[in-house]
């Protein structure tokens, strides 16, 4: 299909994992736990932006004590939990897999913690067979996707062109773009399939993946 990229680089929620339903929970625990109404919660909220964009969205009397509060309360309901309902999407660990059998190097750059990043990427054993994993707030200066990309992009001395950045947003895809990197969007996750119509390809499955552009 016209692209062959050494280096992939994967958003996690709704693109390696399916993790929406314990985050919810936590979500909901953590703001019952600060008394705060949750009329509109499953209207509003989403799986993908940032804990702090979230908040913003979900209350128009958001502050920096709200944020840090929910932070708070949050983490430990989230990070301690063991994710039960977290798993990987079919066919991610033969894309994985296949990757590395090819030669090539996969990586995970996501909006989620580092924290938890790292627990979940260790459930399933991924930070063995990943070559890196890096969140928002993995470094002190805390990175949007694009800038985080680029960083990564210079600190590995990659060219952009024999990378991919694959993910279900909207967001995933423009960040591969704005660092001139071929983009893949997967419409099984959390965005919607319009979200990631401009990737240079778009998958309706990890296995479609592997199977059109692991060589």
């Amino acid at each position: 299909m016209g692209m062959k990229c050494r280096y992939w680089f994967f958003d996690l929620d709704g693109t390696l994992a399916r993790t929406g339903e314990d985050i919810v929970v936590a979500w909901k625990g953590a703001l019952t736990a600060l008394g705060r109404d949750l009329t509109n919660f499953d209207k509003v909220f989403r799986i993908g932006p940032t804990l702090e964009k979230v908040v913003h969205e979900l209350y128009d009397d958001a502050t920096p004590e709200l944020v840090a509060d929910l932070m708070m309360k949050f983490k430990p309901l989230y990070d301690e939990s063991g994710f039960p309902n977290t798993v990987p999407y079919p066919g991610v660990p033969e894309l994985l897999a296949a990757i590395k059998a090819s030669g090539g190097k996969a990586y995970i750059v996501t909006n989620k913690r580092h924290n938890a990043t790292q627990l979940i990427a260790k459930k399933f054993g991924w930070d063995r067979t990943l070559d890196g994993i890096w969140s928002y707030d993995t470094f002190e200066e805390k990175y949007k996707k694009p800038d985080l990309l680029a960083k990564l992009l210079a600190d590995l001395g990659i060219d952009p062109k024999d990378a991919v950045m694959v993910g279900d947003t909207k967001g995933d895809v423009d960040a591969g773009k704005a660092n001139g990197m071929a983009t893949i969007g997967v419409t099984y996750g959390y965005g919607t399939a319009d979200e990631v119509s401009s990737a240079d390809h778009v998958f309706t499955s990890a296995g479609e993946i592997a199977k059109n552009l692991v060589k």
